[in-house]
């Protein structure tokens, strides 16, 4: 009877384990799908914003699950402690904490949390999810862009970008196109170099869907994103050994290219032409020449920045006049060492990606790499803008620690079960 009486209290733990494990899931899905909803929020003195709500359930969920961890990162540490130092001397010491508290809530709720699911669940389980994410941007995407084109209607929390010289912009519930399209540089990047260098032929849907979206938001630093991605990762995949097949991707590439250009001539000729016609500051809606003006800020302030959120108001301008260019808006803002310790964790995500794949080759590794290739495009086409504190950005940066700690201790395990063998 007490062993019977046992084997049902281990049933009822595992149900409710299991239980929880699908809870857990579900509200990972709900944070990754809304990460980039800007637009959505409540008001209470600050922008509340919905996702932040989710992530906070999905952190609450982990923690009590016992699955959330700290892991000591120095890149980590070193950004915290730098930032801090930066809101003791910023021009508003109050907005210099309030944007604190936003550096602090990314390191919790976004970069811990991700790396702590990541580790219990594994990369793969995370990818999935994302990738049903992206599935269904798609074709929420799709259904705005019907509903306004079709019907001339727009839902009141889900409306379009406008129209920019006559052609309609869409951006889903991002603050703007650019935003959008930044984040699908990273899905398109991940998804290309499965499908062409790992053979991932399901990967081809999420390449296909991503380029509708790209056309739909009309971003030219989207079409900049798909160019670079497809030169790097050919790059990477011709340094794996040159065959006369692998000729046929730039074939497809220039035949996607002439498409573009004649199919949809509106958008070439306003998103994406005026990289040649114009000047690159005029094209770029006068940002280059701002950066000038972000230099001299940081050259007058370089260890700690005018204070977290504050450029605006050294300048003597509204709160809401930002840098046109993520690193500057680092330098600036939060100094050299925050800088060098953004930029410190990036590559050494990327390196520790790059070494674990290297030594084990396994599945896993060769998706982290992936989202390191995904990251290295997403981070270069974030620097026509701003948003050093982007969810997703923080997401991407916990999902590949997590990621770097999951494959590690399942090679250990591997190792010590064929040492056992022995």
């Amino acid at each position: 009877m007490e062993i019977v009486s046992a084997q049902k209290n281990i049933n009822k733990k595992e149900v409710a384990s299991s239980t929880m494990d699908l809870v857990i899931h579900a509200f990972c899905f709900i944070s990754v799908l809304l990460i980039g909803a800007d637009i959505w929020g409540l008001d209470v003195g600050v922008n509340l914003r919905y996702d932040q709500v989710f992530l906070g359930i999905l952190t609450i969920l982990l923690v009590i699950n016992q699955k959330y961890r700290f892991t000591w990162n120095p890149w980590i540490a070193l950004f915290l402690v730098a930032s801090f130092v930066s809101t003791l001397f910023a021009v508003s010491i109050v907005r210099g904490a309030m944007f604190y508290f936003s550096i602090v809530y990314n390191v919790v709720f976004l970069f811990y949390a991700f790396e702590s699911y990541v580790r219990a669940y594994g990369l793969r389980k995370l990818i999935v999810i994302f990738r049903k994410t992206m599935f269904v941007q798609f074709f929420i995407l799709i259904f705005q862009v019907l509903l306004k084109l079709i019907m001339g209607y727009e839902l009141s929390f889900l409306p379009s970008y406008g129209e920019y010289f006559g052609v309609p912009r869409f951006s889903l519930w991002f603050y703007e196109p650019s935003y959008l399209v930044t984040y699908l540089c990273f899905w398109f990047a991940l998804s290309l170099y499965m499908f062409l260098i790992e053979g991932k032929k399901e990967y081809l849907k999420d390449i296909l869907m991503a380029l509708v979206m790209f056309l739909l938001a009309t971003s030219t630093t989207g079409f900049l994103g798909i160019a670079l991605s497809c030169a790097v990762i050919y790059v990477i995949w011709i340094l794996k050994g040159f065959t006369v097949r692998k000729l046929i991707f730039p074939c497809i590439v220039l035949l996607g290219f002439l498409v573009f250009r004649f199919g949809f001539s509106s958008i070439y000729e306003v998103f994406f032409a005026r990289l040649f016609n114009q000047s690159l500051d005029s094209a770029s809606g006068g940002r280059i020449s701002a950066w000038l003006e972000t230099w001299q800020v940081f050259i007058k302030n370089p260890l700690f920045g005018v204070g977290p959120g504050n450029y605006g108001l050294y300048l003597g301008k509204d709160v809401g006049t930002v840098p046109s260019n993520v690193t500057l808006e680092l330098m600036s803002t939060v100094g050299i060492f925050a800088t060098i310790a953004f930029y410190g964790l990036t590559i050494s995500l990327c390196v520790r990606a790059k070494r674990i794949h290297c030594s084990t080759k396994s599945a896993d590794s060769a998706l982290l790499v992936a989202c390191a290739v995904g990251l290295i495009i997403f981070t270069i086409i974030l620097q026509a803008n701003q948003g050093y504190l982007r969810l997703y950005h923080w997401l991407i940066f916990g999902i590949m620690s997590g990621a770097v700690f999951q494959i590690k201790k399942e090679n250990k395990n591997s190792l010590n079960k064929e040492r056992k063998g022995r």
